[in-house]
């Protein structure tokens, strides 16, 4: 019999090794589960019911079929030298309290886990799949397997890395315009102000208006009011007011301040929210005793409050920057990816296109990738676009997250 010990010294191991020991032993439990434990669950029920039965007409307990039922009515545990069916019998499919509980997370567990294979997991590989063909949507099943040709493809389509430089430039003035915004404002609010809960909701408000509706709301504001504004009020030479900073005249520069306006005005509340519950999380003691010792309200900022809540600072970059590169339905609503410019110079030389070739200045990744998929019909290189989109996320991710979660130690 394995003894616990032995898996003592398993979980001395590698810690790769555990989890896919761990991820194995998941995987193989559900069909356990939902098999094996009610089949022997109604084996035994059934053994318990026949020997009452036969109990009834057979005195004698040595009796080959009393003691076939007797067997498996009773319960058996693994006695082998196998780490990984003692571990399913003990953890699992066994009869103590912690099999059960675990037999308990894993039916609860399932509908959500199942969910997520299907509407995720199974179209993420498939897309995999698709980003090595020529599929365009109308030839499903009668696709060409074509290799690497569709991501050759788009690191030579120079809108697609237009593209990806725009966002990068959205992405990192979005994750430091709002979270700046985000933390004033919960410093704000955290004050003794007689109207805080107010302030707080309103603050919160634009995040509860759907991406496509806040889109059109602004873009309405951006097209008549401002400009109506810089009429009556005279100011025609200012930007903002002179003409709409999302049509035609305008450049690349003002289109973006556009849409960082409109995201800042949304996402900030939501974020401000995270804020604040660290902010409150603060002991007010070590705030007073800073203030006895003489510190302003920078010295406090930065050698108190900044520690404290820095993990809500890793938590808010990263939902900030997620949300910022896959911006979409905001862009799609205000501008459509435009307005047209022309090609930066530099990125004109770099890929040999004329410098006269135009390109929309909000034609950000999510946008490209769904105009190259579903407007030009280009499903492969589509999903190509896609998967590199996904590894770029997921890197830039991976690395603020891990930077920021050392920053917290040194704080």
């Amino acid at each position: 019999m394995v003894k616990q010990d032995d898996l003592k010294d398993f979980s001395t191991e590698n810690k790769l090794l555990i989890y896919l020991f761990k991820l194995a032993a998941f995987i193989v439990a559900i069909p356990l589960v939902f098999i094996y434990v009610p089949l022997r669950l109604i084996a035994r029920k059934l053994s318990g019911l026949l020997l009452f039965i036969l109990g009834k007409f057979v005195k004698d307990k040595n009796n080959k079929v009393i003691r076939f039922f007797t067997y498996v009515k009773s319960y058996h545990p693994y006695q082998g030298k196998n780490r990984f069916i003692f571990y399913l019998d003990k953890n699992i499919v066994g009869e103590k309290e912690q099999a059960q509980k675990n037999r308990n997370f894993i039916l609860f567990l399932l509908p959500a886990l199942g969910s997520f294979i299907i509407f995720v997991l199974v179209p993420f590989f498939m897309g995999v799949y698709y980003s090595f063909t020529d599929w365009t949507g109308l030839n499903s099943g009668s696709e060409i397997y074509v290799g690497l040709n569709n991501y050759r493809t788009i690191f030579k389509d120079y809108l697609f890395i237009y593209s990806f430089i725009r966002t990068v430039s959205y992405s990192l003035l979005n994750v430091v315009i709002i979270n700046v915004v985000a933390f004033s404002l919960a410093l704000l609010v955290t004050q003794k102000l007689k109207l805080k809960n107010v302030y707080r909701a309103g603050f919160f408000m634009p995040n509860l208006i759907g991406g496509l509706v806040l889109g059109y709301i602004w873009q309405f504001v951006y097209s008549s009011v401002f400009p109506a504004i810089g009429t009556v009020a005279g100011l025609e030479e200012a930007a903002l007011f002179s003409h709409s900073l999302i049509g035609s005249r305008a450049n690349a520069t003002e289109a973006m301040g556009a849409l960082l306006g409109v995201v800042t005005w949304q996402y900030a509340g939501y974020i401000m929210m995270i804020y604040i519950a660290a902010l409150l999380n603060v002991p007010q003691d070590l705030v007073e005793a800073s203030k006895i010792d003489g510190a302003n309200s920078y010295q406090r900022l930065r050698t108190i409050i900044f520690p404290l809540v820095a993990q809500a600072f890793t938590i808010s970059l990263f939902l900030t920057l997620v949300t910022s590169f896959k911006q979409y339905d905001t862009v799609q609503a205000l501008t459509q990816g435009g307005p047209a410019v022309l090609i930066p110079e530099y990125l004109a030389n770099a890929m040999g296109v004329p410098g006269y070739t135009s390109v929309k200045s909000l034609d950000l990744m999510a946008i490209n990738i769904y105009n190259t998929a579903f407007n030009r019909y280009q499903m492969g290189i589509g999903q190509a676009k896609a998967i590199v989109f996904f590894l770029i996320l997921m890197v830039v991710s991976v690395i603020q997250v891990t930077y920021n979660q050392k920053k917290e130690v040194e704080l």
